[in-house]
C-alpha cells in the first residue's frame, strides 16, 4: 500500500515536470534568450545576436534606451514538438488534395529595455497592432 502511494506520487511528479517543461519548449528561442539574459546582456551582444532593432527610442534625458524588434511567427516556428502541424497534415491528407493546408501566422514585438550602461533590464513580447481594414459601406461616399 505504501509503495503503491510512493509510485502513484513520483509518477505525478514526473508528469507535472514532463508537461511544465513541454509548455516551455512551445515558446520563441528569443523568449528563454531574453530570460536567461536579463542583468547580463548587453546592447552589442543582443545586436549581434538579433540584429538591428526595427525601432530604437532613446529619449536624451532617460536612463533608459528602448529596442524593438517585430517578428512574424508560423503555428511551425511556435509548435518545437510539432504537434499542432502533425495533426493539420494528417488531417489534410484525409480530406484530399483539394484543400490546401495553410498555417496560421502571429506577429509578434520585442520590446526590449537597457539601462544606462547598456545592460538588458526588461523585455516584453507582445501581439503586434494590426490597423483594422476601413469599412467601405461606413465611410462616406465622395
Amino acid at each position: 500500500m505504501i509503495i503503491e502511494r510512493q509510485f502513484v506520487r513520483y509518477s505525478v511528479l514526473l508528469l507535472a515536470i514532463g508537461l511544465s517543461g513541454l509548455m516551455m519548449s512551445c515558446s520563441p528561442w528569443r523568449d528563454s534568450y531574453f530570460d536567461g539574459g536579463v542583468g547580463e546582456l548587453t546592447q552589442h551582444e543582443v545586436k549581434d545576436k538579433l540584429g538591428k532593432p526595427h525601432i530604437v527610442n532613446d529619449p536624451f534625458l532617460s536612463d533608459e534606451t528602448t529596442w524593438m524588434y517585430r517578428y512574424v511567427l508560423s503555428e511551425r516556428d511556435l509548435d518545437s514538438w510539432g504537434f499542432t502541424t502533425f495533426g493539420k497534415e494528417a488531417g489534410s491528407v484525409l480530406r484530399g488534395p483539394e484543400e490546401i493546408l495553410r498555417e496560421k501566422v502571429y506577429c509578434y514585438v520585442y520590446t526590449i529595455t537597457f539601462d544606462k550602461a547598456g545592460v538588458l533590464r526588461q523585455w516584453k513580447r507582445d501581439l503586434c497592432q494590426v490597423p483594422s481594414t476601413p469599412n467601405p459601406l461606413e465611410q462616406g461616399l465622395s
